[in-house]
């Protein structure tokens, strides 16, 4: 199984798993590490780590995502051979948004393959960023791959001032952290992908 059915299958996957799990993961990677004996490592995916970060090379059958026993986890495509050619960033992250601009994957517009997407093109910026520059937040590169009810109003309140968004908060899995360090970019590397609006300069006299 080819490129065809990565892009076709694993990316919605993905991306629904992230949406639909996140909230729990903290407390399930817990809780099923320690369900394993001492000496013996958890599985690949409850260790926190994730192969698009920093090209690991796991089997489908030794992720801890899909179930080894069953025969389709055995002619999958592996996602790092599957992935090998995609566009990376300064830190050696997958920049999905240059993987999709260059056609390298045409995501699904939903599971069955039917419907329209109707990407949005508006940033916000937000200037709550202490001594670090701005963060644009690009609506376009987003819903070109995800619908507004993913995000609002369960993570994003769509009113200004309504979300009290941090860094430790993202971390933490909230607000960007949902996707992001799951499968997007993780908020911990390359800060200059969202910190990239230079403040404005005030001349004092």
């Amino acid at each position: 199984m080819k490129m065809t059915a990565c892009r076709d299958i694993w990316i919605p996957f993905a991306l629904c798993a992230a949406f639909l799990l996140a909230p729990h993961v903290a407390s399930a990677q817990d809780d099923a590490a320690a369900a394993f004996p001492a000496g013996q490592d958890a599985p690949y995916w409850i260790r926190g780590n994730h192969f698009q970060l920093t090209g690991e090379v796991v089997s489908i059958p030794e992720d801890g995502i899909h179930d080894p026993t069953v025969a389709t986890a055995q002619v999958l495509q592996p996602p790092f051979e599957a992935m090998a050619n995609f566009p990376r960033d300064s830190q050696g992250v997958i920049d999905w948004v240059k993987t999709l601009e260059t056609g390298l994957i045409d995501p699904r517009k939903s599971l069955d393959g039917t419907g329209e997407m109707f990407p949005v093109d508006f940033d916000i910026i937000f200037k709550n960023t202490q001594s670090m520059p701005y963060v644009r937040f690009p609506h376009r590169q987003h819903t070109e791959w995800l619908t507004c009810a993913n995000c609002h109003p369960l993570i994003f309140i769509p009113q200004k001032g309504a979300n009290p968004v941090s860094m430790s908060a993202i971390i933490q899995g909230e607000y960007c952290g949902v996707c992001h360090g799951k499968v997007a970019f993780p908020p911990t590397m390359n800060c200059g992908r969202c910190h990239s609006v230079a403040k404005e300069v005030t001349l004092l006299r």
